[in-house]
């Protein structure tokens, strides 16, 4: 089963910017940007953030908002300030470890990244487990029960460690997807137990989800002579340290006390953020008083979550290809 994989992804394998050369710091700063994210999304992203920090040294030395600015627009923010706050730790070490313990120790590295680091940069014989490797195996077993012993096994009887888990891999993102699975293309079929028994549909099992909020919330786009944009710094466990527009609803961010004055309703647009589905209303307004909030240039590289930059465009007031947000 290993040789099948790692001779399909030898044919298939999507040519992924850092696959180039499987330079440490990039295989980490990919892993850590695709976890709960399109890979689709994840490259445009990479590319700009590797531009942007070319080196782990040069990562370390970014601050909060630099790090965040990059990340902008690619949700679950800790991730980014985590990546570096792990930079600096691999640059105090002097290198970047190479075994799963010892990848282990430095901040935001857990069991996942540590064997995706170790085998895809390295070549060790480390599993890992994320979405679609775990789809694959529980297909492949037609059990959804302990996929780290079974990733485990395979990779200690691969040839390459590197080409299997990436192939486990691109297995999930292209041909055993959640839904119309593609089996009569896949490489594992004749060992699959699951489409042998004609039970593809029910594995991996589902788990209960947490129930869907919906909120509707509205945004006020307040401007100056010269552009900018009222905005105000937001704490919260969502999206720390990030630059918010001002808003009419507190039930998902930290507001604080503004004098608002609607004039103009400009659109609406849907957005979505873990579990909750928000309905924001974008409206053209005043303000009267501005404590505690700051005025943003749209055009800058500023910390931002990804429905601000929707806001301002959908304002006409972002420019069209900003340096770090979502395509």
């Amino acid at each position: 089963m290993a040789r099948n994989v790692e001779r399909w992804f030898a044919r298939s394998q999507r040519p992924l910017p850092w696959r180039g050369g499987y330079d440490p710091y990039h295989v980490w700063v990919a892993e850590v940007m695709a976890q709960q994210t399109r890979m689709e999304v994840v490259v445009p992203y990479f590319e700009r953030f590797i531009a942007r920090f070319p080196t782990v040294a040069a990562l370390a030395r970014a601050g909060d908002d630099d790090v965040t600015a990059a990340w902008s627009g690619l949700g679950y923010y800790r991730r980014a300030r985590m990546l570096r706050d792990g930079a600096r730790a691999v640059v105090a070490r002097g290198s970047m470890p190479r075994s799963v313990d010892e990848l282990a120790t430095i901040p935001g590295i857990g069991r996942y990244t540590a064997g995706a680091i170790a085998s895809i940069a390295f070549d060790d014989a480390a599993p890992i487990v994320d979405g679609n490797v775990a789809r694959v195996l529980a297909r492949l077993y037609a059990d959804d029960g302990d996929p780290w012993a079974r990733a485990e096994e395979l990779v200690h009887a691969a040839k390459s460690p590197r080409d299997l888990n990436q192939g486990l891999m691109e297995l999930g993102a292209l041909l055993c997807k959640p839904r119309n699975p593609l089996c009569d293309a896949c490489p594992l079929r004749d060992d699959c137990i699951a489409f042998a028994t004609n039970r593809v549909a029910d594995f991996p099992r589902p788990r209960k989800k947490p129930a869907t909020r919906q909120l509707r919330i509205a945004l006020y786009l307040v401007t100056d002579r010269r552009g900018r944009v009222l905005m105000r710094r937001e704490a919260g466990p969502l999206m720390n340290a990030m630059f918010h527009l001002p808003h009419g609803n507190t039930s998902l961010l930290n507001g604080a006390p503004l004098a608002v004055s609607p004039k103009e309703r400009l659109g609406a647009f849907r957005h979505t953020v873990t579990n909750r589905r928000i309905q924001f209303e974008v409206f053209a307004a005043t303000a009267k008083k501005t404590p505690h909030y700051d005025w943003i240039d749209p055009a800058s590289d500023f910390p931002h979550p990804s429905y601000v930059r929707k806001a301002l465009r959908l304002a006409g007031i972002a420019r069209e290809t900003p340096l770090f947000a979502r395509p």
